[in-house]
């Protein structure tokens, strides 16, 4: 089995001087507006920056390119200029014999193996094979098992995702002129012994709430290019969600994210408009404009989605985006405070406060009860058994409050908008906390058993 591929969230990316990215690139690419297509932005980052910048992330300071194309590195407008001088093209891989065994060169004269990471640089890769590939601890070559999307093999030919690959030890690679990743693999001598199926990689993304199947797609038109916007799209999407983020806000979502992928708004600009959307939805809940509140509570909960989305497609994800979820709480609980003073101040009945405290109290501790369950059990809580995805459709949250504020606001009657509110809250907190003592009982019996 495969190593799981490491988180690439750390604050500090350790430097990997020992291991080289080799991204070959083809020749007579299609090109789009004149430009080869693995260089044209595809949803705010080239395919090309994107494979660099996962290597990036996980510590590959020195990247060859090869390639027979002139390629600008200033097109690279996604990759820190700091580390464009990382980055070199060459026509082969008997040229890069000269770069690597220069005698000035770090990776030469500090250590005893040199390892290649080798990658089609043109390929929409999964960043789950190159952090598995690189997080190996021996020579690794993996091929294409079942669980995938982008990619189709005819007549169950043989696809390599990728290799890592100790050049000193393989001097073949260095002393043969390989300008093609398809003539590396077919004429270098590897052992069948390091060959290892992509099905041994866990599918399942913790961050994601899913398990998402595994990503490689090579494009070979202009079609293809236009599929794979769609397909990196698709893939931002997380799973167990209620009813209505699922059947209902996620359209919407996709559809704002298809047309601003290619804009200059980005995540962080989304996530202010949503909360100064917020407070002044809090405002018109307050001064009893109900339907203007409910109007931009529902445009809230479909560009909630939308931030998070972009970030993702553009590789954006990082550390301080996680507190993201802590401000989203807070506008949450004063649209809930909102809407319970509303209806008091509607009705008059003091009954109204005393169910909102209640369901802020009991709102914050199921939200925090599913929190720490991941956090110990590195899985969502709503993907622990099937019970658990069922009963994350229609839980207490933001989406399906929503329903409780609509349903009962039409029929006029305010004074129970909250008290299901409430009632709601309530029964989430009791599922969820039930569920994850449960869970986590079962989980270290298992281990004190073993």
């Amino acid at each position: 089995m495969l190593e799981k591929p490491t988180p690439i969230l750390s604050k500090k990316v350790k430097i990997r001087k020992n291991i080289f990215g080799l991204l070959f690139l083809p020749d007579s690419p299609f090109k789009i507006n004149s430009i080869p297509f693995y260089l044209k932005d595809l949803c705010g980052l080239s395919i090309l920056e994107r494979n660099i910048k996962f290597l990036k992330k996980n510590g590959i300071k020195d990247i060859f390119l090869i390639t027979n194309e002139s390629i600008p590195l200033k097109s690279l407008k996604n990759i820190d200029k700091s580390l464009l001088s990382s980055l070199k093209i060459l026509n082969n891989t008997q040229v890069l014999k000269e770069h690597l065994f220069n005698e000035n060169h770090v990776l030469q004269k500090e250590f005893p193996s040199l390892q290649a990471i080798i990658l089609d640089g043109s390929a929409l890769i999964d960043d789950r094979i190159i952090s598995a590939l690189i997080h190996h601890d021996r020579e690794i070559i993996i091929k294409k098992g079942k669980n995938f999307q982008g990619v189709e093999a005819e007549n169950d030919d043989v696809i390599i995702l990728g290799a890592k690959i100790d050049v000193k030890r393989r001097t073949e690679i260095l002393e043969t002129a390989f300008n093609s990743l398809d003539a590396l693999f077919e004429n270098g001598r590897f052992d069948s012994s390091i060959i290892h199926s992509s099905d041994e990689l866990d599918t399942y993304k913790p961050d994601m709430r899913r398990h998402l199947p595994l990503l490689y797609f090579t494009l070979k038109n202009h079609k293809d290019f236009k599929k794979a916007k769609n397909l990196l799209i698709k893939r931002t999407q997380k799973g167990t969600l209620d009813v209505i983020a699922w059947y209902f806000n996620r359209h919407f979502e996709n559809l704002f994210v298809r047309l601003l992928a290619n804009t200059r708004i980005t995540a962080n600009h989304i996530t202010i408009f949503v909360n100064i959307l917020a407070y002044i939805t809090v405002f018109f809940f307050l001064t009893l404009n109900w339907w203007i509140g409910v109007a931009n509570l529902i445009l809230i909960n479909i560009f909630d989605g939308v931030d998070g989305k972009l970030a993702r497609l553009r590789m954006k994800e990082s550390k301080v985006g996680h507190i993201e979820h802590s401000f989203d709480q807070l506008y949450e609980q004063a649209i809930y405070v909102s809407i319970g003073l509303g209806s008091y101040f509607i009705t008059q009945n003091f009954l109204s406060v005393f169910a909102l405290i209640i369901m802020l109290l009991a709102d914050s501790f199921s939200r925090h009860c599913s929190m720490q369950y991941k956090e110990v059990m590195g899985i969502s809580l709503a993907d622990s058994s099937r019970f658990d995805q069922l009963f994350r459709r229609f839980d207490g949250r933001r989406n399906i409050y929503t329903l409780h504020v609509l349903a009962w606001g039409i029929f006029a009657h305010f004074e129970l908008i909250i008290f299901s509110m409430c009632i709601h809250a309530i029964i989430t907190s009791i599922v969820y906390s039930i569920q994850a003592i449960k869970h986590m009982k079962k989980k270290n019996y298992s281990r004190n058993k073993e």
